[in-house]
């Protein structure tokens, strides 16, 4: 008898797959292999140059960088907190609850 759902298990035991499957529903996405610098320097390049090519000079754009820098600073704080209480909720329910 073949146990694929074995393998499936431990394919979807990967951060990746449960940010994806917090955050949408969707599970068994590729694996993203980048660093976190990659990743973090690849998807900011766009966003970067659209400000850049959108100001009208190096004041304005450090102006509007800085704000969208602590915007973004605030949704990294507010899902890094979801995601700390998230783990410590699922390790009380792995440590101290019977079902």
């Amino acid at each position: 008898m073949e146990h694929k759902y074995i393998k499936e298990m431990f394919t979807r035991m990967n951060l990746q797959q449960i940010r994806e499957f917090l955050l949408t529903g969707l599970d068994l996405i590729e694996l993203d292999k980048r660093t976190y610098a990659q990743r973090l320097d690849k998807e900011s390049q766009h966003i970067v140059k659209w400000l850049k090519d959108n100001s009208k000079d190096e004041e304005a754009f450090d102006e509007v960088y800085s704000e969208f820098s602590n915007a973004e600073g605030a949704y990294t704080e507010v899902f890094l907190e979801i995601g700390m209480k998230a783990g410590a909720r699922l390790l009380f329910q792995l440590l101290c609850q019977d079902d």
